[in-house]
């Protein structure tokens, strides 16, 4: 089974209201639509593997009971050697004939068999990678506020789970109910001789184990999936002891035994459901194997009356010994296959649920060209979904192009949300965002963030190459540089971030691997990273750059250095910023200040002071902090 990518640590998703709820089990349609769209899958990943894995085993179907009728002949041909009543069925040659007619038979079933677990293997393969791109496909398709959702964690989980043996094991199961009745068939001919109750006693004594199977599986899984969200919290805890980035607080806090104490408490919780379950399905489980002995000794019983009488011989009971298990484990296939496709087109709904989530495609409508010259919000408004609380409330600002806007406010008015509007990764709730005078919306979120660089206070450390975390801004433009010594516009970006200092001194330099995640791995500070996080940005040829506390990570030396940087890098392009240090909002023309969601002042630094309103009070309180 593949494990779902990693993610930054993810927040303790929030328990469910009632995490006991029944899962509903989807309809038979739904069921039928699930089937056809597995049995799709399977065959688009592999047409040929699919075609030899159903031809191998329709011809495989056919040997049980042509290996039982062999033995039967061989069998009575010996009894007859035993009499001295051979030589007139052919003597010697005849009992050689008929073994080689068996170990053929033999050899062929294992070749046919040898084959089948070659093609199986080999489109198991296939069908896990294309399930896989789909999944990965599907998730840079969400709406980014699709990720702050905990049931979309719940659902990608659910989905990975997914992907390894679910939709291989609907074809196989399939495979084998066709398999079954053709064996079944096959063998039942051959047994029919042996009496009119041994086949159906046989038959009956498989059903009692199936019910169950199929009963307690079900209940199985609606056991797992009530315990998704429980099993997400119950790996990130696990994570936490065990994250390089966490273990020091971990250690200084010394709260490993309460981490420790809430995992075994979600394993306890799990255990509770699970004993009973075991404890009630293994009872029954015993209970129809002994209703089973007792079928088959009924049938048996019947057997040895017509032996007994001489009305069969010994190659017809060595038939009969033998097949019973024949016959049963074919029945069983039979109906543990329907019971088996039905459990696992319960599962397979999982990747389905996932799949059909509502994604945006941002690819969809006109292609945004050229430089971004202007960028106007116009009474713009934003709300959660599923929420009641407008995070952004008739938000209108302008910022032109060669100007910097800063955006300030505390925690909570609506800053960050601000750049995911502007950057399209969200869709205002009300109003518009215009671009040049044209409303952003008519055109396609891929070609308008092109034009857009950005680096973010949760910007990423991305556990690759020095190199391949700046040219991670413009792959595009990387693959010309590809062959050099991390490219001269990968070395220019770095110097303009100020992250050229320490790679070049890094031992390979910009292909040296950071972070510890890989062998050879150099973990940087956070002032680093975030240097290199600004080379990300300055990498990209974007017309506007956008900034989310840029020096949050760096000391005051460093910060004046990437200010510096700034104002130098800014040029004519837009430049917006978020920051709670008044050292870096005071280069923007424009200062907006937000409180909650609505613009509550804006103007240059020396209007907004000399205001004396909510930015004068928030930047004296600051600068207070650097006074006696």
């Amino acid at each position: 089974m593949i494990n779902p990518p990693p993610m930054s640590m993810p927040r303790p998703p929030r328990r469910p209201a009632d995490p006991e709820a029944p899962v509903v089990s989807p309809s038979l349609r739904t069921q039928f639509s699930d089937l056809r769209a597995t049995l799709r899958l399977v065959w688009s990943s592999s047409p040929g593997h699919t075609t030899a894995l159903l031809l191998l085993s329709l011809l495989s179907a056919f040997l049980p009971a042509a290996s039982l009728y062999a033995t039967k002949l061989l069998i009575d041909a010996v009894g007859q050697a035993t009499t001295g009543r051979l030589a007139a069925a052919g003597g010697y040659p005849h009992l050689v004939q008929l073994l080689a007619f068996q170990v053929g038979v033999g050899a062929l079933l294992a070749v046919l068999g040898s084959f089948q677990n070659t093609s199986r293997e080999l489109l198991g393969d296939r069908l896990q990678n294309a399930i896989t791109l789909r999944i990965l496909n599907k998730a840079i398709g969400l709406e980014v506020e699709k990720f702050e959702d905990s049931q979309t964690y719940d659902a990608l989980q659910n989905a990975y789970q997914e992907v390894g043996v679910r939709p291989l094991g609907v074809l196989t199961q399939l495979i084998a109910l066709l398999q079954a009745v053709i064996t079944l068939v096959s063998i039942g001919a051959l047994m029919a001789r042996l009496g009119p109750l041994v086949l159906p006693l046989v038959l009956l004594a498989g059903i009692p184990g199936v019910i169950i199977q199929n009963k307690f599986g079900t209940e199985s899984y609606r056991m797992l999936r009530r315990r998704t969200q429980d099993a997400r919290v119950q790996n990130y805890l696990g994570s936490v002891l065990t994250s390089d980035s966490l273990v020091k607080e971990v250690r200084l806090f010394h709260f490993e035994p309460y981490l420790i104490g809430r995992w075994q408490e979600y394993y306890l919780r799990f255990r509770a459901q699970l004993v009973p379950l075991v404890r009630r399905r293994n009872g029954w489980t015993l209970a129809a194997s002994l209703l089973s002995a007792v079928l088959v000794g009924l049938a048996t019983l019947g057997v040895l009356a017509r032996a007994a009488r001489g009305e069969i011989t010994v190659g017809d009971f060595s038939l009969f010994a033998l097949g019973i298990s024949q016959v049963q484990g074919q029945f069983s296939s039979l109906l543990t296959g329907v019971s088996g496709i039905y459990q696992n087109l319960l599962y397979i709904r999982n990747l389905f649920e996932f799949l059909e989530l509502p994604a945006r495609d941002l690819d969809a409508g006109e292609e945004w060209a050229g430089p971004i010259e202007t960028i106007e919000f116009q009474d713009v408004g934003f709300r959660y979904p599923l929420t009641t609380r407008d995070v952004l409330k008739g938000l209108s600002f302008t910022v032109r192009r060669g100007q910097a806007l800063a955006l300030v406010g505390e925690n909570g008015a609506g800053k960050t949300t601000a750049i995911k509007l502007l950057t399209r990764l969200f869709q205002p709730s009300s109003g518009r965002i215009l671009l040049n005078g044209q409303d952003a919306a008519r055109f396609s979120a891929r070609s308008v963030q092109a034009e857009m660089s950005i680096i973010f206070q949760d910007f990423g450390q991305y556990q690759m190459s020095a190199r391949d975390n700046v040219v991670l801004g413009h792959v595009a433009q990387a693959e010309p540089e590809a062959e050099g010594e991390g490219g001269a516009e990968v070395e220019r970006a770095a110097e303009r971030s100020g992250a050229a200092e320490f790679v070049e001194g890094l031992p390979q330099g910009y292909d040296t691997m950071l972070g510890r995640m890989f062998s050879g791995g150099r973990q940087l500070s956070g002032g680093q990273w975030q240097k290199v996080a600004l080379a990300r940005l300055y990498y990209r040829k974007a017309s506007v750059l956008v900034f989310d506390e840029p020096t949050a990570a760096l000391d005051a030396a460093a910060e004046f250095e990437t200010v510096s940087r700034l104002r130098e890098q800014a040029g004519e392009r837009i430049t917006v910023i978020i920051s709670h240090r008044f050292s870096t909002v005071r280069l923007a023309d424009k200062i907006v200040v937000l409180d909650d969601g609505r613009v509550a002042e804006s103007g240059s630094h020396a209007e907004l002071l000399a205001l004396n309103g909510r930015y004068a009070t928030l930047f004296r309180l600051q600068a207070s902090g650097y006074g006696d």
